[in-house]
């Protein structure tokens, strides 16, 4: 499909200022242009994927893997896929829940310790796989292992009658009947990259339409108390990777020197025309320049401090999924609570976000940005 849409927009990149005469040859052009592509892809595809088959099939290539589990279920799978070695494991041992029982089939590879190790072990980045073969009664601990791991680069992979414990957190590609694959990516690529299209050419818009507030905010700031334009804090994006959020200065210099503090309704560290600002969102408009850069999306989470989320994790551990999107300006979660003062509150708005990021469409992106729109002509802000 992304190689579809790629060649569409390519296609008519190319013939724009052409005047088209015959639209039967026009059309049949693009057929055949599309077909080469398409074509070319697939075969490409159908060779890679050859060429691997008969790599692994001759164990030249192998993807070292971790079995989490010490049961009948982890010794099954260990029996199986040293069988059949077409996803060309190489198991280079097992992690227990504890300490006791231990099905004796495990015994052919190494015991690396018990699952309170997993950390320590993928820091190593000797994995290229994770099995979780944990009975589906230990739900939650399952959970918090697919959080622990999911922001290492390893595939995730649990047993089918766990699907329904995760559905709902996580997109799956199934490897047959012995194993589910935990995908990262919520969006397919072709949707990932219309909402990508869909940021650039909004933020692009939208700075464009906000600039004359953007210098009158900036003078504002200027005259009104000592200190810099912008302010920039380190917050969390995608997968956990830091980076610098742009903001137009509302608060007096040095609100922070206390420590981290979440502003409140009437907090006297913010500044007059700060409060202005902050009712009508004209503090968010340089994070347009993070949506170009590729840190945010225009919809999505709001992107938080490691400071807070930690403490959000220590509450509940599922809000980690959260870091599988790409943070934003705005989210379901500004729409219906708005901002938060205390953890409490930053919970509360998180589910929202949360099942925004199990219902990712181009249609929702483009509701949110309206209600947020009215909310901004309303003055309705913090």
């Amino acid at each position: 499909a992304s190689v579809m849409i790629t060649a569409v927009l390519l296609f008519f990149v190319i013939f724009l200022d052409d005047f088209v005469k015959n639209y039967s040859q026009y059309y049949l052009t693009l057929g055949t242009y599309v077909s080469v592509l398409l074509s070319m892809s697939i075969s490409f595809r159908l060779i890679w994927s050859t060429r691997v088959r008969i790599l692994i099939d001759k164990k030249k290539l192998t993807f070292p893997t971790l079995i989490i589990g010490s049961g009948k279920e982890a010794a099954d799978l260990l029996t199986t896929f040293t069988k059949d070695r077409s996803k060309g494991y190489d198991f280079k041992g097992y992690l227990s829940l504890d300490d006791k029982s231990t099905d004796e089939r495990l015994k052919a590879i190494p015991y690396l310790g018990t699952a309170a190790q997993l950390p320590d072990l993928l820091n190593d980045n000797i994995f290229d796989d994770v099995i979780i073969a944990i009975p589906s009664g230990n739900s939650d601990m399952i959970a918090r292992m697919i959080g622990a791991i999911e922001n290492v680069n390893v595939r995730i992979h649990v047993l089918p009658n766990v699907f329904s414990i995760i559905s709902g957190q996580v997109r799956m590609e199934s490897l047959g009947r012995s194993l589910i694959e935990v995908k990262r990516e919520l969006m397919k690529p072709h949707v990932a990259f219309i909402k990508r299209v869909f940021d650039i050419v909004a933020a692009a818009l939208l700075l464009l339409l906000s600039a004359p507030f953007l210098l009158f905010s900036i003078t504002m700031i200027a005259v009104g108390s000592k200190g810099p334009i912008f302010f920039t804090q380190e917050r969390l994006g995608k997968h956990g990777r830091t980076f610098r959020i742009i903001k137009l200065r509302s608060m007096y210099q040095d609100a922070e020197a206390q420590g981290p503090k979440l502003s409140s309704e009437d907090d006297p560290r913010i500044t007059p025309w700060g409060r202005t600002m902050r009712k009508f969102r004209l503090d968010e408009m340089p994070q347009f320049y993070n949506v170009l850069r590729g840190d945010m999306s225009i919809v999505g989470p709001r992107p938080e401090r490691k400071f807070y989320f930690d403490k959000i994790i220590e509450s509940a551990p599922q809000y980690r999924y959260l870091l599988r999107v790409k943070p934003g300006i705005t989210s379901w979660g500004m729409v219906k609570f708005g901002y938060a003062e205390n953890v409490e509150e930053m919970l509360e708005r998180a589910r929202y976000d949360l099942i925004y990021t199990e219902n990712i469409t181009l249609l929702n992106d483009i509701k949110i940005l309206f209600y947020t729109l009215v909310i901004v002509l309303q003055g309705r802000g913090k």
